[in-house]
């Protein structure tokens, strides 16, 4: 599935929308944007993992990502489905209170008929706009994100959503608890009581994603939290992420972003100014 939002916001827009309807197109991967995206499922049925929680979602539910949040969607083979995603930038929020909400926004959303009826008008006329060549564009799609989103708060969180833990889930939430410690795969099948075989194909089978893989990621993704939320410098935040010396650090970054850290970070310091 080619995500012609994300492609809007890799040339540098604070906020991009886009509809896609389809069957058995699925996220190979687990993945994190430094962004936010909120996905709305307007018809069908899938599922979501997010970070170490997996949640089915079904027609008229919202699920929102934080920036630096892992996830990936996916769906049975032969439903089909219609969603949105809009992706927003979070220096456009115009509350501090709204943008630390969402922040902290990790659940699923179900609005009642009249909350979806709003929600849908509110996503279409965004849809609209992004192709619209009207005065004050911009601002008006700001506005948009930022009405959505106070909707969207509004409805009912349902942590009914999130399906029984398995013993994946339960490593990758070790993972997030431990990535700046020294993590290996053996101590990861003494700690869940499971051979080292079955434990790497029964997480490459959830996550499409090798172990080792996956820890480096999260490592990176904490990494990027810590440029942009702290002062600290580029062997501080090595060290805080889990790796063991500075070389091994530039490299990682820089094959799974594409820049070296010390670039990041004066992007970051830069953006604070």
């Amino acid at each position: 599935m080619i995500d012609t939002a994300q492609n809007i916001m890799a040339e540098g827009s604070s906020v991009a929308v886009a509809q896609v309807s389809g069957v058995n197109d699925n996220m190979s991967q687990s993945h994190f944007h430094d962004y936010f995206e909120m996905y709305f499922l307007d018809s069908g049925e899938r599922f979501h993992l997010m970070d170490d929680k997996l949640f089915k979602i079904q027609t008229g539910d919202c699920i929102i990502f934080p920036p630096q949040t892992m996830h990936r969607s996916y769906g049975n083979t032969d439903v089909s489905f219609s969603r949105v995603v809009l992706y927003f930038r979070p220096e456009i929020i115009t509350s501090e209170e709204l943008l630390n909400r969402l922040l902290h926004s990790k659940s699923v959303y179900r609005p009642d008929s009249q909350g979806l009826h709003q929600l849908r008008r509110l996503i279409y006329s965004m849809l609209r706009e992004q192709d619209s060549h009207y005065d004050c564009h911009a601002e008006y799609m700001q506005a948009l994100v930022n009405l959505i989103m106070v909707t969207i708060l509004r409805m009912n969180q349902e942590n009914t959503g999130i399906i029984r833990e398995t013993r994946i889930t339960r490593v990758i939430q070790y993972i997030h608890n431990h990535y700046a410690e020294d993590i290996t795969l053996a101590d990861l099948s003494r700690q869940f009581y499971v051979s080292e075989y079955y434990l790497c194909r029964e997480f490459k089978k959830n996550t499409n994603r090798t172990i080792v893989e996956y820890i480096r990621r999260t490592r990176i993704m904490n990494a990027q939290r810590l440029f942009m939320e702290t002062d600290k410098n580029v062997t501080e935040v090595a060290r805080e992420t889990g790796f063991s010396n500075l070389t091994h650090f530039n490299r990682v970054f820089r094959d799974i972003l594409g820049v070296t850290p010390s670039h990041y970070h004066k992007q970051c310091q830069e953006l604070h100014r």
